[in-house]
């Protein structure tokens, strides 16, 4: 068995981000820390973490911290249902969820939920085809991902549909595709991406032009709030979810520039496959908003 202690050093290094501020959160010295983290490489005979800044787990340092993630969640689970945890106590749930559905649903699904159950959400926050990702290493219990493949040791659940628009303002549509949306235009005007990582604007583009577009110019806006309101000032068109711009929709404020081409997204529930009421009661009350709010 592995000493408890030890693996609680190996996550604090990792989740903190630096050996000095997990003796913060341990209350050592970050002598013992580093001590600790030897005992524990030397115990399983690998290395464990890459000495960098912040450090990174290696691959045996990721299974360890997802054994020891998953034991505290039953552990956390057993003491809730004997009723053992103090009154103000909580349960910390580490979750990897995409940008846009935290700006637009995510939270708002889980308010009533997570005050019931006094639940703590640790969120990672990254592009819808990369959560899946955070899963795979160990990071999070659970994420919304575009996904539905699982991955060992997990199991998905479907969620819904978010259907992405290509949009402007009227006015930026007059400018920039008075003569429609072709390729000449399109390589002219300014679209917005979040990141470099933002697949769903070129993936538009290689289905509308497969010969390509060369150097149209890109916002990089990685704030899903700040995205739109690039687009809502006339500064580019981008790829928006219908769920947050229905209202400027319908006043007219945005308008489609492609109708016949809106980009249906599947999102998945990945978790732990684990016996876990808390996972589950998540995962229901993420999809029975999503799906009130969406017409599903």
């Amino acid at each position: 068995m592995l000493d408890n202690k030890l693996l609680h050093a190996l996550a604090a290094v990792i989740e903190e981000g630096g050996f000095d501020k997990a003796s913060l959160k341990l209350n050592l010295s970050q002598s013992a820390v580093s001590q600790r983290i030897r005992a524990l490489e030397e115990e399983v005979g690998r290395v464990l973490v890459v000495r960098t800044t912040p450090p990174e787990p290696t691959p045996a340092g990721q299974s360890l911290l997802k054994h020891l993630r998953q034991i505290r969640l039953l552990e956390q689970e057993l003491a809730k249902d004997m009723g053992l945890h103090a009154q103000d106590g909580f349960v910390t749930l580490p979750v990897g969820v995409n940008a846009d559905s935290l700006a637009i649903w995510f939270l708002d699904g889980l308010f009533e939920y997570l005050r019931e159950n006094r639940i703590i959400l640790d969120l990672y926050v990254d592009d819808e085809h990369q959560t899946h990702e955070l899963l795979k290493r160990g990071e999070v219990v659970g994420c919304v991902a575009t996904r539905e493949e699982t991955v060992k040791g997990c199991r998905s659940e479907w969620i819904g549909v978010m259907e992405y628009c290509c949009v402007c303002t009227p006015r930026f549509r007059d400018a920039w595709f008075s003569r429609g949306f072709t390729r000449k235009s399109a390589a002219k005007a300014p679209a917005v991406m979040f990141n470099r990582k933002d697949k769903g604007h070129r993936d538009l583009m290689e289905r509308l032009f497969p010969q390509g577009i060369a150097g149209a110019p890109i916002w990089y806006v990685p704030s899903s709030e700040k995205f739109v309101d690039v687009v809502r000032q006339g500064l580019a068109y981008g790829r928006l979810p219908e769920m947050q711009i229905r209202s400027s929709l319908e006043s007219g404020e945005l308008v489609e520039l492609l109708p016949d081409s809106r980009d249906p997204v599947s999102l998945y529930w990945h978790s732990w496959d684990v016996d876990s009421a808390l996972l589950a009661g998540l995962y229901s009350a993420l999809v029975t908003f999503f799906q009130g709010n969406t017409g599903e």
